[in-house]
C-alpha cells in the first residue's frame, strides 16, 4: 500500500478543554518524554490516551512520546503568533476540512469532511466538536451552519494559564453533543445553572499553590467538564457523575 493509500489517522475527538488544560499544565514545565507518568495523575485513563493520541496525529510528539519543538513553541505562545501557530497545526492535519470555505461551508460539508477521515458515527460528533473549539481558538472563521445547534457558538478569545470563571463556565457547556431544540432546552439550563453553581464555589487557580495541589485543581476542574459534558446515558454501566459537594474539593 503507498503512502497515498494508507488511511489517515481518525481525528482527535478528546475535549478541547482537557487539551487545553494540559498546555497550561506543560508551562510548568515540558518533560523530555510524554507518556503515562505525566499525564496520570491528572486526567482519568480515557482523557489520558484520547490526550496522547491527539499529540501523536497533530505531530506534537513522536512516536516514542518526546515533544516536539512545535509543541514547546505553542505552549510558551501568545496572542496572534499562538493563533497563527495553532491555524498552522489544524492546516496541516484537517486537509479535507480546509479545502471547504469554512466561512460558508454547510453542515453537511463539514460531515463529510470528517468522514472521509473514516470517523465512525459513535465519535464523529467529538471530533468535531475539538475541531470547532481549536478553530475559534484560533480565529478561524466558520459559518453559522456549522455552529448551528452548539453551545459556544460565539469565539471567544482565551489566555495562556488561567480563566475567569465566567470563561470556564463557556469551557464546561461548550461541546455538548447536539440534541432536539424541544427536548434539550430544560436539561441545557439545567447544567448550567449546575455549572454556576459549582463554579461559585471553586477557588480560582493560583499559580502559587503546591504543585500537588495545582494537579487535583486541574483534575478536578477536567472532572467537572467531563461529569456535565457526558450525560450518563452516553455511559452505560457507569455511576452518575460526581456530585455538587465532590466536584468543589480539589484538595480532596
Amino acid at each position: 500500500m503507498t503512502l497515498q493509500e494508507q488511511p489517515r489517522p481518525i481525528p482527535p475527538y478528546v475535549p478541547y478543554r482537557t487539551f487545553r488544560t494540559f498546555l497550561e499544565f506543560l508551562l510548568e514545565g515540558i518533560p523530555d518524554r510524554i507518556d503515562r507518568s505525566v499525564w496520570v495523575p491528572r486526567f482519568s485513563g480515557n482523557s489520558g490516551i484520547q490526550l496522547m493520541t491527539t499529540l501523536k496525529v497533530l505531530e506534537l510528539i513522536d512516536a516514542d512520546g518526546r515533544p516536539t519543538e512545535e509543541l514547546n513553541s505553542l505552549v510558551h505562545a501568545e496572542g496572534d503568533d499562538r493563533r497563527m501557530l495553532l491555524r498552522q497545526i489544524l492546516e496541516r492535519f484537517y486537509t479535507p476540512v480546509f479545502a471547504l470555505d469554512l466561512s460558508r461551508a454547510s453542515r453537511g460539508q463539514f460531515h463529510e469532511a470528517f468522514r472521509s477521515f473514516g470517523t465512525k458515527e459513535g465519535v464523529l460528533t467529538k471530533c468535531e466538536a475539538f475541531f470547532i473549539r481549536a478553530a475559534q481558538d484560533a480565529e478561524i472563521d466558520l459559518s453559522r451552519h456549522i455552529l448551528q445547534g452548539r453551545h459556544g457558538a460565539n469565539r471567544t478569545r482565551t489566555s495562556p494559564a488561567g480563566r475567569s470563571r465566567a470563561t470556564a463556565v463557556q469551557a464546561v457547556t461548550a461541546e455538548k453533543k447536539p440534541v432536539p431544540p424541544e427536548s434539550a432546552v430544560p436539561a441545557q439550563v439545567a447544567q448550567l445553572e449546575l455549572a454556576d453553581r459549582i463554579l461559585a464555589k471553586y477557588p480560582d487557580f493560583d499559580p502559587s499553590w503546591d504543585p500537588a495541589v495545582q494537579a487535583k485543581w486541574l483534575e478536578g476542574m477536567t472532572r467537572l467538564y467531563e461529569g456535565l459534558s457526558v450525560g450518563a446515558s452516553e455511559r452505560p454501566g457507569e455511576k452518575d457523575p460526581a456530585s455538587e459537594e465532590e466536584l468543589t474539593r480539589p484538595n480532596a
